[in-house]
């Protein structure tokens, strides 16, 4: 066993007994590990033993005996219940979801190109071309959430993976919640979720805000990321960065401005507006100048157009399951419907100790670089 390895060998021969060998840590949290793994089915088609090569996954273990009683009672139950209904093509796919006492293994496929951040920090800021393909297909990703009203509420570069063919898939559902009630009323956040370097000026005033909106803002930080090499923001001071956002203070790099479309430039300016009822939704930016500049972005495939029907069932079937467990008889009963997270955000301070006790750092790696 592999010193990255510490499980115990009545865990290892659960996972054995499921076709499961972990080979390596890739990373940690504060109460979760991810690893590498391989698959291989006990039988196969046949009955005999299976021979096909091993499959490479991603299994992500929470422990949930080391993590705080918010987790275990809200966010992980909301991540696996999302986790189970996905399915879109530039999602990473689930492989499979069990528990084992304190502990839930999260079997999804294995991004071979590292994330995006990984890939902007070793090759340098990214094409046009190439970015416009890798925000298409965030985009879908998270136009296929949305439809279903779910907002992730960590979108950033750590969060969006690279397979081996080089196509970016949408992962890490955290934070992801739905963003209407069991009435289908919408509800608004309250709490600070996702990274620094990416939450909306909306988060940080602490102030109830729309999830779905937010989010945009942080499609417009990665587009800034994936151009400039580089934060649109300061993020070491949060009053700072909020002026900043509040006053629209940001600039593409000399480098690389006069080689940018205005197309890509009017998007960014719409996605980092912090005013959200002038904030572009996701709808408009699929529909963009800058995406139409190659027309074959503009025309979903067999795989795309099965997933945005697939959301729009499953959008229904949360509805009537929250209608079914709301019969006219039974007197509603009062209820916030603003989100709760570990930390209330009421003034920065608050905001700053919730980046500690929740485990959450800015990529620090990329500067906020204007030369």
């Amino acid at each position: 066993m592999s010193k990255d390895l510490t499980h115990s060998p009545s865990e290892e021969q659960t996972l054995s007994s499921r076709g499961y060998r972990l080979i390596k840590k890739l990373g940690e949290g504060s109460y979760a590990k991810v690893y590498l793994a391989e698959f291989k089915n006990a039988t196969g088609p046949d009955g005999n033993a299976d021979r096909r090569p091993n499959n490479q996954l991603a299994c992500k273990i929470v422990d949930t005996s080391k993590a705080p009683k918010d987790f275990v009672r809200k966010f992980l139950p909301r991540e696996l219940e999302i986790l189970i209904k996905l399915n879109h093509p530039h999602i990473i796919h689930v492989h499979s979801i069990f528990q084992r006492k304190a502990k839930y293994f999260i079997f999804m496929r294995f991004a071979e190109n590292g994330d995006l951040l990984e890939f902007i920090l070793k090759k340098g800021s990214i094409s046009e071309a190439q970015a416009r393909v890798w925000l298409r297909q965030l985009a879908l990703g998270i136009q296929y959430l949305h439809d279903m009203d779910i907002a992730h509420r960590d979108l950033k570069c750590e969060n969006a993976l690279i397979t081996s063919n080089y196509n970016v898939k949408l992962a890490d559902f955290g934070f992801a919640r739905y963003t209407i009630d069991s009435h289908g009323k919408r509800i608004t956040s309250e709490t600070y979720c996702g990274s620094l370097s990416y939450a909306a000026p909306e988060i940080l005033r602490g102030m109830p805000y729309h999830p779905k909106i937010a989010d945009l803002w942080s499609v417009g930080v990665i587009i800034y990321i994936m151009l400039n090499k580089a934060m649109p923001f300061d993020d070491t001071n949060i009053k700072r960065l909020y002026e900043q956002q509040s006053n629209k203070r940001w600039r593409f790099r000399a480098k690389v401005i006069d080689l940018l479309s205005d197309q890509v430039k009017k998007l960014v300016a719409h996605l980092l507006e912090p005013d959200i009822t002038k904030r572009w939704r996701i709808e408009q930016v699929l529909n963009s100048d800058w995406l139409a500049m190659d027309p074959r972005l503009m025309q979903l495939n067999t795989a795309e157009q099965a997933a945005m029907q697939h959301a729009q069932e499953e959008r229904k079937k949360h509805i009537e399951a929250g209608k079914k467990t709301n019969t006219p008889s039974s007197k509603p009963k009062k209820k916030d419907s603003k989100d709760e997270n570990i930390t209330m955000l009421k003034d920065p301070k608050l905001f700053e100790d919730a980046i500690t006790k929740t485990g959450i750092s800015t990529p620090g790696m990329v500067t906020n670089d204007y030369d």
